[in-house]
C-alpha cells in the first residue's frame, strides 16, 4: 500500500504518517499539489492520496484526470467543518477525514484501498489445493491467469504469490482493468511523453516502469479491449530478454471472473 500525502495535514502530518507506516503502508510526502503530481508523473506511484483541505483539492482531482493519473483522493482537515467536508467531496476527494487522525478510521480507509491480507486462512480441501499450487507457481517466472467469480480472493491470491516469489521486495502494482475508461487504460499502463494529447503537460510513467522488477496484475483483464490487451501481453513475451522502457523486467498476473475461454473475445 503506497501513500502519498500532500500538505501540512494542519500540523497532524507527523501523526497521520505514523499511524499509516504502523498499518503497512509506504509514505511519501509533497508540500503542494504541484509536488505531488510530479511525484506521480515520475513513477512514484501511490495507491492513494490523502490531501490537505487548504489546498486546491479540485485542482489536483482536474490534474489526475486531465493526466490519465487513475488514483484516489482523500481529503483531510482539522475538526469536523461540515462546509469544507462537503467542498472537498464535490470537489471529486472519495471521503473526507477529520484531524487528529484517528487510527481506526485511517486503517479502515487504507484498508478499503489496499484489501490486503498477509494470512490466508482457509478450511476446504480446494483452496488448500489452490495454495498449494500457487506455493509451487511462486518461485517460478511464469506468468499467471487467476479465474474466479467477483469477491472470491482472486487480488489476495495474487499479492500472497507475489509475497512468496523471489519479487517480494519490489513493488507489487495492480491495476484494475474494468474501473479505468477505455480511452485512459493504454496511458495508465504505458504512461505518456509530453505532448502525446491535450493535458499531457509532461511526461508520465506507466504501471509496467512502475512494476520495475516486481508484480503486474491486470485485475478483469477480460473486460480490456483486444487491441489493448495484445499490446500489454507483449512486454512480457520477451521479459527474459528485454527490459520494458528501461524498467527491469516484471511479472505478469491477470485476474478475471470470466471464465478462460471469454478472455479471447469481448463481452
Amino acid at each position: 500500500m503506497r501513500l502519498l500525502i500532500l500538505g501540512t495535514l494542519g500540523g497532524q502530518l507527523g501523526a497521520a504518517t505514523k499511524i499509516a507506516m504502523e498499518k503497512g503502508a509506504k509514505v511519501a510526502h509533497a508540500n503542494s499539489v504541484e509536488q505531488g503530481l510530479s511525484e506521480l508523473r515520475q513513477g512514484h506511484g501511490a495507491d492513494l492520496v490523502m490531501c490537505d483541505v487548504a489546498l486546491d483539492i479540485g485542482l489536483l482531482v482536474r490534474s489526475l484526470a486531465t493526466e490519465r493519473i487513475c488514483t484516489p483522493v482523500v481529503a483531510c482537515g482539522v475538526g469536523t467543518d461540515a462546509r469544507r467536508a462537503v467542498d472537498a467531496i464535490r470537489a471529486g476527494a472519495k471521503e473526507y477525514l477529520p484531524l487528529p487522525p484517528d487510527p481506526e478510521l485511517i486503517a479502515a480507509v487504507l484498508a478499503a484501498v489496499a484489501d490486503e491480507s498477509h494470512q490466508l486462512i482457509f478450511e476446504d480441501q480446494a483452496t488448500a489445493s489452490v495454495i498449494a499450487m500457487a506455493d509451487q507457481i511462486a518461485p517460478s517466472e511464469a506468468s499467471i491467469l487467476i479465474t474466479g467469480e467477483s469477491g472470491t480472493g482472486k487480488e489476495i491470491l495474487a499479492r500472497y504469490v507475489h509475497r512468496r516469489s523471489a519479487r517480494a521486495d519490489k513493488p507489487f502494482i495492480s491495476v484494475n482493468c474494468a474501473a479505468i475508461p477505455e480511452n485512459l487504460l493504454e496511458s495508465e499502463l504505458f504512461g505518456h511523453e509530453k505532448g502525446a494529447f491535450t493535458g499531457a503537460i509532461a511526461r508520465r510513467l506507466g504501471k509496467f516502469e512502475e512494476a520495475n522488477g516486481g508484480t503486474l496484475l491486470l485485475d478483469e483483464i477480460s473486460e480490456m479491449d483486444a487491441r489493448c490487451r495484445q499490446s500489454s501481453c507483449a512486454p512480457f513475451r520477451s521479459a527474459r530478454s528485454t527490459a520494458w522502457a528501461g524498467a527491469s523486467p516484471s511479472r505478469s498476473i491477470s485476474a478475471s471472473s470470466r471464465p478462460r475461454t471469454a478472455i479471447s473475445r469481448r463481452p
